[in-house]
């Protein structure tokens, strides 16, 4: 999925952009709070979003996922990138434009693979993406069994019931691999969160030593 047209968003401000991403069930918040309380202890501002935001998108995601059938996957895809681009207008680029590190829990990687095991084109939607979407300096893919992500969220209340499904799921982690951007690293999800972190941090100081 590597290509010249996709990198043209050039990123201009100064804050660092990371992105966690992987099937639910992954550890993604998780280790979020844990990168983002150490570069606080480290002097570094830091924001901590997530998508489906609390906005006006995000919250129709959620009340129309709530019943099976009431939207139809194009609609859900344009929900989605209604959200992103009310997300990056309003918290991401300001944030970034102001130097502060943003920590971001899904982002376009997450509608590529979960709309894109729905049948939508990744071309698509990556196209429809450049227009606004800024790249990330950083995405760790936490990639997990679908049965272990399903496990460890057997015991939450189920928002989006249609994209836990085993076989579904299976689809989802296969486009997840898939990517080739360069900011893109996979990382085995299956360790203690310590653990995780650890690598996480030993991949952001290789690319960033001034963070140490």
């Amino acid at each position: 999925m590597r290509g010249k047209d996709w990198t043209q968003v050039k990123k201009t401000t100064e804050g660092l952009f990371i992105v966690f991403e992987g099937i639910d069930g992954s550890g993604k918040s998780t280790q979020v709070e844990l990168l983002a309380r150490r570069l606080r202890r480290r002097g570094q501002e830091v924001v901590t979003l997530r998508e489906p935001t609390q906005g006006k998108w995000g919250k129709k995601i959620r009340e129309l996922s709530r019943t099976s059938g009431s939207v139809t996957p194009a609609e859900e895809l344009e929900f989605f990138i209604r959200d992103r681009k009310e997300n990056v207008a309003r918290n991401i680029k300001p944030a970034l434009a102001a130097g502060k590190t943003v920590i971001l829990d899904r982002y376009y990687y997450s509608t590529l693979a979960y709309q894109g095991a729905r049948g939508f084109s990744l071309e698509e939607i990556r196209r429809r993406h450049r227009r606004f979407a800024p790249t990330p300096d950083l995405v760790f893919i936490l990639d997990v069994p679908v049965s272990t992500g399903l496990n460890r969220i057997k015991d939450r209340s189920v928002i989006y019931g249609h994209f836990e499904e085993k076989e579904y799921l299976k689809k989802v982690r296969k486009i997840f691999l898939s990517f080739q951007d360069p900011q893109c690293l996979v990382v085995d999800g299956r360790p203690a969160p310590a653990v995780i972190h650890r690598k996480i941090w030993s991949l952001l100081v290789k690319k960033f030593p001034e963070l140490k």
